[in-house]
């Protein structure tokens, strides 16, 4: 996968000028992508369709860390998934590029139609794929209708995905979303995680700090990702080797002394 910042595509627009591997013209989708659930692989999958049939390259926009981290930070629990995990889980899907951004003021105050005419001009695209519930731009203010109209005044096809629905444990249907996750993963629901991902929830831990005596421990001060509660639980290594974790109030502590490079719960 090609990673691009926001200052390459800046300095792609002062040039007037595409990346060469971009030239032959491209589909994008935009979002956090935060898990890469069900409804995600949705989107991605018509995204890569739709390429496959055109001879485009499929590529996403997406940010450093999920949205809901900086319009809701007081409440915000965790990331589902780190950077990491979910670039190499949308190149398994068959994604080529990716655009990732830090959500700055100056990108949070750019226009729905400014950004994706930037697209347009420096990616050369041609399909644009969200889900139906997408806005874009300042205050997302650019919902599909305006989008729409934006794609026809600009020669861009568009696919707008419906909602994926969940039945979770009742005959009332919920969308599928980053959130819903998150909460099933504070509550220690993750046979309900694991449904929506299509597979177990894994912390990453390559970027902490390990302690190790007679346990391994890590300041949860140094994780991104949303934890369970406190409490004891059987997890597995990266090796698929059963560890007993310890939660508290400040670590978690495991019952190994080497260190680790991710967990699944």
């Amino acid at each position: 996968m090609i990673l691009y910042s926001w200052k390459d595509i800046q300095n792609s627009v002062s040039k007037e000028e595409s990346p060469l591997e971009l030239l032959a013209g491209s589909g994008i989708s935009i979002g956090s992508f935060d898990g890469l659930h069900l409804g995600h692989r949705k989107i991605i999958q018509e995204l890569v369709n739709l390429c496959q049939k055109e001879n485009l390259l499929p590529g996403i926009v997406t940010f450093n860390r999920p949205l809901p981290l900086y319009k809701h930070s007081s409440d915000y629990a965790g990331d589902v998934s780190t950077l990491e995990q979910r670039l190499s889980l949308m190149e398994e899907l068959g994604i080529k590029f990716a655009i990732v951004l830090d959500f700055t003021d100056e990108v949070s105050k750019i226009a729905g139609h400014d950004f994706l005419t930037i697209l347009k001009n420096v990616c050369n695209m041609r399909i644009f794929v969200e889900g139906e519930d997408f806005r874009c731009g300042y205050k997302g203010a650019t919902d599909m209708t305006a989008i729409k109209y934006w794609a026809e005044q600009n020669g861009v096809k568009t696919s707008f995905v419906p909602q994926v629905l969940y039945k979770a444990g009742t005959d009332e249907e919920e969308r599928i979303s980053s959130s819903y996750i998150r909460s099933m993963i504070k509550k220690g629901f993750f046979s309900a995680a694991q449904e929506l991902l299509t597979r177990p929830y894994e912390l990453s831990l390559k970027k902490c700090t390990q302690i190790s005596d007679k346990t391994l421990v890590i300041k949860k001060s140094e994780i991104s990702q949303v934890l369970p509660p406190n409490g004891i639980y059987r997890v597995k290594d990266e090796k698929g080797e059963s560890i007993r974790l310890e939660i508290t109030a400040d670590e978690l502590i495991f019952d190994l002394q080497s260190n680790l490079v991710s967990v699944t719960f």
